[in-house]
């Protein structure tokens, strides 16, 4: 009996909200990248054609979905549909940016930040991520000059920028916790600091004003 073809409206349908990202690519690498594939069923009948039963796989993976092994563990129906549904929210997280028209305009927040002194100095480098949101991550040293090397510190959060600023907060001390603030302007950042004695190396501050290096 010949396989019934997946209506031409719901394999867009598919299409569309996968983006042709294959989810079990994204579910077990986080592999956004488009690919060739094909409409899988996943109760594994062909006759069920309902939208929320298919879903876009990689050729590989398609083969490994359908395919049945003795040794080794299949991949499960429960276990694909959770992927299907991670990546579509990923996707409508990521496709909701709001995207220039035209010449593309460079980040205004994202890029590498330096600040220099003659016994200490920080760097932060700034990345956008998939869904508006920004990696932080910063070493900062002091005393540049001391004989067994400087005192060391490390920031690393994911934040929002909201009119130009974006904070962050830690409770690694409940009583006084840690606040860092960093302002962005034409040409660098700021930053000032709350309760930052006891989080880094002795001394070590990320306070203070750096360029913006890329």
């Amino acid at each position: 009996m010949a396989r019934k073809p997946v209506a031409p409206k719901k394999q867009a349908d598919v299409l569309v909200q996968s983006r042709r990202r294959c989810c079990i690519c994204f579910g077990l690498d986080r592999d956004t990248a488009i690919k060739q594939g094909q409409i899988a069923h996943l109760d594994h009948d062909a006759a069920n054609d309902a939208v929320e039963n298919l879903a876009f796989l990689c050729l590989n993976h398609h083969d490994q979905y359908d395919g049945r092994t003795r040794q080794s563990k299949n991949l499960t129906y429960d276990e694909v549909w959770k992927y299907r549904e991670e990546l579509y929210v990923a996707i409508e997280k990521a496709f909701a940016i709001e995207m220039p028209f035209g010449k593309a305009r460079p980040d205004p927040v994202a890029g590498h930040y330096i600040r220099t002194g003659d016994v200490e100095s920080a760097e932060l480098t700034v990345t956008l991520l998939e869904d508006g949101t920004y990696h932080v991550h910063g070493i900062a040293l002091w005393g540049l000059q001391r004989e067994y090397g400087p005192n060391t510190g490390e920031l690393d959060f994911i934040a929002r920028v909201e009119d130009d600023t974006m904070q962050f907060i830690s409770e690694f001390n409940p009583d006084s916790p840690y606040r860092a603030t960093l302002h962005f302007g034409d040409n660098g950042l700021s930053v000032t600091e709350e309760n930052w004695i006891g989080m880094f190396g002795l001394n070590v501050m990320f306070t203070g004003e750096y360029g913006k290096a890329t």
